[in-house]
């Protein structure tokens, strides 16, 4: 099955205003929020809530994503012309060079097996000084501990039943992210927890 049919079959399951992930979405912004640098953004990925959300921060955003389900979404939730949208997968999208302020990754990189050049790419297309806002799930959260512990999972980094569900590849922790960011040629400045998840979504 191509990529972008199963990132459409998915969203088409995926309801975020019916999903915890919704009140997550709040959570992320106001922690990266305090980072961004500037107001002209690329967001990758949309849910549109994302993008509804970024918009009172932004003069323009460009939104690259893959599913069509997913733009028609945002395009529904969201009606302003500084929003463009292109359909294509990040790992083949033609990014402007030193154009963004700021590029926000929410909740994307797990769906990708080796991120390592679409991360390359972005680094050009960030202005001087420009910053990558990056929310990933984090693999050594207090639910998969204690699932651990408890011998629901193997180990922390192991795919739940919803990673699977949602196409995620694999399950960071911060480590693993600041090593991969520093690899590929970023200076990690800032990182933080969202809040306390000792229950699993479901």
């Amino acid at each position: 099955m191509e990529k972008n049919v199963l990132l459409d079959n998915i969203a088409a399951i995926y309801k975020i205003e019916e999903d915890f992930d919704s009140v997550l979405l709040n959570y992320n912004l106001k922690v990266i929020s305090f980072y961004f640098k500037g107001k002209i953004f690329l967001e990758l990925g949309t849910s549109g809530l994302s993008t509804k959300l970024l918009l009172p921060y932004a003069s323009c955003i460009d939104v690259v994503e893959a599913s069509k389900v997913n733009i028609e979404k945002a395009k529904q939730m969201v009606d302003n012309n500084c929003i463009t949208f292109y359909l294509s997968l990040w790992e083949k999208f033609n990014y402007p060079v030193q154009k963004y302020t700021d590029i926000i990754w929410f909740g994307g990189m797990e769906h990708i097996e080796a991120p390592e050049k679409i991360l390359q790419r972005l680094r050009t297309a960030l202005v001087k000084k420009g910053r990558l806002h990056i929310v990933v799930p984090n693999a050594l959260s207090l639910h998969r501990r204690l699932g651990t512990y408890m011998k629901l999972i193997k180990e922390p980094h192991e795919l739940s039943e919803r990673d699977k569900k949602f196409g995620h590849v694999k399950v960071y922790d911060r480590f693993q992210v600041t090593q991969l960011l520093i690899e590929v040629g970023y200076h990690v400045f800032a990182w933080e927890g969202i809040f306390l998840k000792p229950l699993p979504n479901a």
